[in-house]
C-alpha cells in the first residue's frame, strides 16, 4: 500500500518489527497498516518519519499505491 515507505525501509534495513517497537504496537497491527487494512494515525506517520527518515517528506513516504498508479497512466 505504501511503496515508498517499503522501499525506504528496505534501503535502511528497517523491518516491521522495528516499526512495531517504535510505535508500541504488535507486528500484526503494523502489517495491517502497511497493507492498508488499518489506517496509520498522523502521529504514527510523523513518529516513523522523524525517527527513521527525517530527510523525507510525509507525503512521499505515505503516498498510497493508487496515487502512484494514476500518475503513471
Amino acid at each position: 500500500m505504501f511503496p515508498n515507505l517499503k522501499a525506504e525501509m528496505t534501503r535502511n534495513q528497517i523491518n516491521q518489527k522495528d516499526l512495531a517497537e517504535l510505535l508500541n504496537l504488535n507486528k500484526a497491527t503494523i502489517s495491517d497498516k502497511m497493507t492498508g487494512k488499518v489506517d496509520f494515525w498522523f502521529l504514527e506517520c510523523k513518529k516513523i518519519r522523524d525517527f527513521y527518515f527525517c530527510n523525507l517528506s510525509l507525503d512521499y513516504l505515505f503516498e498510497p499505491k493508487e496515487e502512484l498508479n494514476k500518475e503513471e497512466e
